[in-house]
């Protein structure tokens, strides 16, 4: 059976414009996280820690110092999105001709596609922050495992987060991650749901820190000029994470995957007058030390 269709037209002849597509979620976090491909099933992900030390100058080789490896295991998911459309559906549409010649008409297949790769971005955005593996077509996703993890340095008895206590969350957020990750050569980022980020803004222009109050330049991102903020949409609402870029690992098989559907007239294949669109991927998530990473969740 065909995935089920809603068609809401105005015929007018001609095609006036574009399919227009719903808004969704950006993929943010990818930006700004490390992102680990060529992962066949499995991989053990380790993270380096030097702590140099000096010694007196000798004619002998001593060395100094320790070197700490730490390692976790970031397991995929395999993941698929399956759509089939009857193209009689489409012959109230402007695209009538096509579908009268039994093809799927370009504009509507490149619009299909479109509209799933970025449906399938939206939902990893969420599932990178929220997924739970127990659920069906998530993997772990940052929350569940910070949660879950006692070394991480959790802000105790966190609450909904507005314009007026916003900054003074934030405060918390920043004095939990260690001064030793604050001040190291990879800044730290602070990684906030969209409720946050908005209420930052607004508190900001409170302040009277943007150029003018509703108009003009963005405000800046940034926590007391030191560290940047990067709104993540797929978070929880009053959510906030403080770590380092390469404690944060997303991974997956092939990055090209992400940005393939494929498509099957099944009229040359079964003689059905259906065409089947198939995205196939794989992704997990995973940190590498939890005692480096600050956690606000109300």
């Amino acid at each position: 059976m065909a995935t089920t269709t809603s068609l809401t037209t105005t015929y007018a002849g001609q095609v006036a414009g574009g399919y227009l597509r719903a808004a969704f979620l950006a993929n943010d976090t990818l930006q700004n996280i490390t992102v680990k491909e060529n992962i066949e099933y499995k991989q053990v992900v380790r993270k380096l820690v030097d702590s140099i030390t000096f010694a007196a100058p000798t004619c002998d080789f001593t060395p100094t110092g320790t070197v700490t490896l730490t390692e976790r295991l970031l397991t995929l998911e395999g993941f698929q999105v399956h759509r089939q459309l009857c193209k009689k559906d489409f012959l109230t549409d402007w695209e009538a001709r096509s579908e009268q010649n039994g093809e799927l008409h370009t504009s509507l297949s490149d619009a299909l596609i479109a509209n799933m790769m970025a449906a399938i971005a939206a939902n990893n955005e969420r599932i990178i922050w929220q997924g739970v593996n127990a659920t069906a077509g998530e993997y772990d996703g940052f929350e569940t495992l910070l949660t879950a993890d006692g070394t991480v340095n959790a802000v105790a008895t966190p609450v909904a987060i507005t314009k007026s206590n916003v900054v003074a969350k934030m405060e918390l957020l920043v004095d939990a991650c260690p001064i030793a990750v604050r001040k190291a050569t990879e800044k730290p980022l602070i990684y906030v749901s969209s409720n946050v980020a908005e209420s930052w803004v607004r508190a900001m222009a409170a302040a009277g820190n943007g150029f003018f109050y509703n108009a003009g330049a963005p405000i800046s991102m940034t926590f007391n000029g030191m560290y940047n903020i990067v709104e993540c949409p797929g978070m929880s609402s009053d959510t906030m994470v403080m770590a380092q870029p390469s404690n944060l690992w997303f991974g997956t098989n092939l990055l090209s995957q992400w940005n393939e559907v494929k498509t099957l007239d099944q009229s040359l294949v079964t003689g059905a007058d259906t065409v089947n669109f198939v995205a196939r991927f794989y992704a997990g998530v995973q940190y590498g030390i939890g005692s480096e990473i600050a956690y606000y969740n109300a």
